[in-house]
């Protein structure tokens, strides 16, 4: 017997959690219950519906490291049979993820802590264009210039759950 590993093709996978059936008031709650559950004391909803589109949460919960962060923008980042914080309400790892990209085809996450600033991006059509799993990572000249990030860098921690480009489902180039 052979064994083969077999990846699931990113540009299918990532574009089918599209259609899951979160209504715009459930994905976003789901955005906000994961800052109630990291003990944000403070949670901002900005969004603008002209160009350029956009929802913002802003919490001032305890924010993410470097490697949290790619863990936080991993798809199935947890094991559904591991023992939890009864706060917490993540069950597979895929909240986050789903539910940004129900709404949204570029979902961007900015966390400081322990005063350092870590900035990540699920690009649907950049996972499309490549054909892979491409989680773009900002450097910091490219955090300074995102938005929101200033609000951000006056507090001590905390995080930016960013939705962009608000088209619907890519049928192909």
């Amino acid at each position: 017997m052979q064994e083969t590993i077999l990846l699931p093709f990113a540009p299918i996978l990532v574009e089918s959690t599209r259609s899951i059936g979160y209504t715009f008031e459930a994905a976003l709650a789901d955005i906000i219950d994961n800052s109630i559950g990291k003990n944000a004391t403070e949670i901002r909803v900005m969004y603008s519906s002209v160009s350029p589109q956009y929802v913002a949460v802003i919490d001032n919960a305890c924010g993410m490291s470097s490697s949290e962060l790619e863990t936080a923008m991993r798809y199935g980042s947890r094991s559904s049979l591991e023992v939890r914080d009864k706060e917490d309400l993540g069950r597979f790892g895929l909240g986050l993820k789903t539910a940004s990209m129900s709404q949204c085809r570029k979902l961007t996450v900015i966390s400081k802590k322990d005063g350092d600033m870590n900035a990540a991006c699920w690009d649907l059509d950049v996972v499309i264009d490549r054909g892979d799993w491409i989680l773009l990572k900002y450097g910091s000249e490219e955090i300074a210039s995102l938005p929101f990030v200033d609000m951000l860098s006056a507090q001590e921690s905390g995080t930016i759950v960013l939705w962009q480009e608000f088209r619907p489902v890519r049928l192909g180039k």
